[in-house]
């Protein structure tokens, strides 16, 4: 029984969505996260490198890159959206 559970506990929930979630992106999209969150960055890459999306690391931010870097945040979004249109 412990076995079982720890399989479930283990299990990423996002796996049975991926498709579901690749098919709603846009032709170009981009994950965002601080470099200081405290939540596992591993996370975020692991799911970067599922989607096959590029993944960003804002420093000297953390869980929040919008409130804590809003300057930096502005300007990749900014950048992002002149490459997208662009391209």
């Amino acid at each position: 029984m412990n076995s079982e559970l720890g399989k479930e506990g283990r299990a990423d929930p996002l796996d049975e969505h991926l498709a579901e979630l690749r098919a709603c992106l846009p032709a170009r999209a981009e994950l965002l996260g601080g470099a200081d969150d405290p939540r596992p960055v591993a996370a975020l890459e692991a799911l970067a490198l599922r989607l096959d999306i590029p993944l960003t690391r804002v420093d000297d931010a953390g869980h929040e890159p919008w409130l804590e870097q809003p300057n930096t945040m502005r300007a990749h979004l900014r950048r992002f959206v002149q490459r997208t249109v662009g391209s």
